[in-house]
């Protein structure tokens, strides 16, 4: 991404924060519709069948991909414009480099390993619910059983 030199420092500025606030955005609805399909997936589990698994899963890991993406992209503009600033010998915000590291790269981490854990959660009650479908078939007498008794 070339350096805009034309840019003035209240456009740097808010630019950075612009793009700051954007990943915030994106945190804020990977985590809405994360818990939204945790408990969605927890209250349906009985009727938690093979075709739900497949459809909340491709879904989720999807929509999960592109905020991960957005996020990255997001976060990548920020330290482009905060470089810019610095570039320039402004003081982009007044918290060490190392904090700004470790919440990016924490919020990313989280942002994976939250989405592989419902993943997860998802797979495992589709697993439980099926088991249970089976145990209660295996359970249940036929038409041929019930006329033999």
């Amino acid at each position: 991404m070339p350096i805009l030199h034309s840019m003035s420092q209240e456009s740097i500025y808010t630019t950075l924060y612009a793009a700051l606030s954007l990943t915030d955005s994106i945190f804020q609805i990977w985590l809405t519709l994360t818990f939204a399909v945790l408990v969605a997936t927890y209250v349906a589990e009985r009727r938690f069948h093979r075709a739900m698994y497949r459809l909340v899963s491709v879904l989720y890991g999807v929509a999960s991909a592109v905020l991960l993406i957005r996020f990255g992209s997001a976060a990548y503009q920020a330290f482009h414009y905060k470089n810019l600033l610095v570039t320039r010998g402004f003081e982009p915000w007044p918290v060490p480099n190392f904090v700004s590291l470790i919440i990016g790269v924490g919020s990313l981490g989280l942002l994976f390993a939250g989405s592989v854990a419902t993943l997860w959660f998802v797979r495992s009650t589709w697993k439980k619910s099926a088991a249970a479908g089976e145990a209660h078939q295996s359970r249940t007498p036929t038409s041929n059983q019930s006329d033999e008794v």
